[in-house]
């Protein structure tokens, strides 16, 4: 059982961490805010595709929950995602300029769980995004208002999002450690899951020949857990419609697993092989 004293530790830690990288990155101001603001480049295509295909009339999402109505909202909520995508490569660039720096030793012999490294690393890249996302809530809040309950709901999806998104980028961390061809070839790897992981479009916009994979990438049930969770204040019989139990099976269970693999294979493979490629 965890007494007091060794929660309070844990906590220390943690904000320790998040505050020290917050700090190191505050000092790059302009670099701050562009990353704040790039993901917003990624909405003007979606919604110029989808304003298009509305106004033809065409019917392109026969059996989706895309409409006319609510397709700004599911753009947004894309654009939040996007925001928080960036800590699959923040650990990457992280652990890289720690390695560079030769400061890396430092961090890993410091008297500092790895979970506490992972999840004080997290906090830091969520506040550095936090002025986006939170703008982005209020706005599809003011446009699609929904109860309080169904708003804890999807900001509690998002915190998943960002937990898996970061131990995804943790793992990224641990190889461009050990070594940096496997982290490129993750990478790549894990940028294709992203890219059929209907983000920003509905699985109906894609061929049914790759419904089969996008349908077995966890991701998928990730962004479309939270497009139904907001939606489902709106029109609750129609979301509960495409919710199904193995979104709820998969988030669960991917955002438990994810950190704690995430943590295991840190220190397995850093006590093995250390850092290379100085």
């Amino acid at each position: 059982m965890f007494n007091k004293k060794i929660i309070r530790k844990n906590i220390k830690q943690i904000l320790a961490l998040a505050i020290k990288d917050v700090r190191l990155k505050w000092r790059f101001k302009q670099e701050f805010f562009i990353e704040n603001f790039l993901p917003f480049l990624a909405l003007f295509f979606p919604l110029i595709i989808f304003s298009t295909l509305f106004q033809l009339e065409i019917d392109f999402f026969e059996g989706s929950y895309y409409t006319a109505e609510n397709y700004v909202l599911f753009l947004l909520l894309a654009y939040s995602v996007e925001c928080s995508i960036f800590l699959l490569w923040y650990y990457r660039d992280l652990f890289y300029d720690e390695k560079t720096w030769k400061t890396l030793h430092g961090l890993m012999l410091a008297p500092v769980s790895k979970f506490n490294l992972l999840i004080g690393f997290l906090i830091s890249g969520l506040l550095t995004r936090a002025f986006s996302i939170v703008i982005t809530v209020i706005i599809c809040y003011i446009l699609f208002p929904i109860p309080l309950m169904t708003l804890i709901l999807v900001l509690i999806v998002m915190l998943c999002i960002s937990i898996t998104f970061a131990s995804m980028g943790f793992i990224l961390g641990v190889f461009v450690i050990v070594n940096e061809n496997i982290s490129a070839s993750l990478s790549i790897g894990i940028s294709f899951i992203a890219l059929i992981s209907c983000l920003f479009y509905p699985l109906q916009i894609f061929p049914e020949s790759i419904h089969i994979f996008i349908l077995m990438n966890p991701l998928y049930y990730y962004f479309d857990l939270l497009k139904l969770s907001w939606w489902s204040g709106i029109n609750y019989r129609e979301a509960m419609g495409y919710i199904t139990i193995y979104h709820i099976i998969v988030v669960i269970s991917f955002t438990i697993i994810t950190p704690i693999f995430a943590s295991f294979l840190f220190i397995k493979i850093y006590k093995k092989y250390g850092a290379t490629g100085y």
